[in-house]
C-alpha cells in the first residue's frame, strides 16, 4: 500500500511540474518590407491595413514594426473555404 501512495505521489509531482506555466515566448516584431514580401502585398496595401486598424504596428524612430502573430491574425481572420456554386460538376 505505502508503495503505491508514493508512486501516486510521485506522479502528482511530475503533473505539478508539467502544470506550472514555462516561460513565455517572446514576441517576435519583423518590418514592413518582410511583411510584405510574406503577404505578398504592396507598401500601399500595408498602410491601408495599418490605417483600418486590421494590422496593429508599433513605430520606434519612424520605422514601423508588426508582430507575427498579428500577421497570423490577419491571415486567420480572413481565412475562408470557398463551396462550390453547383453540384453537377464539383462534387467529384
Amino acid at each position: 500500500m505505502k508503495k503505491s501512495i508514493k508512486h501516486i505521489l510521485e506522479e502528482i509531482k511530475t503533473i505539478k511540474k508539467d502544470l506550472i506555466p514555462q516561460e513565455p515566448v517572446k514576441e517576435v516584431w519583423i518590418g514592413g518590407i518582410e511583411v510584405q514580401s510574406t503577404l505578398f502585398i504592396s507598401e500601399r496595401t500595408l498602410y491601408r491595413h495599418r490605417k483600418s486598424g486590421r494590422l496593429p504596428y508599433s513605430k520606434v524612430r519612424g520605422k514601423i514594426y508588426y508582430k507575427k502573430t498579428d500577421i497570423r491574425d490577419l491571415l486567420e481572420k480572413n481565412y475562408r473555404i470557398e463551396t462550390p456554386k453547383c453540384t453537377c460538376c464539383c462534387n467529384k
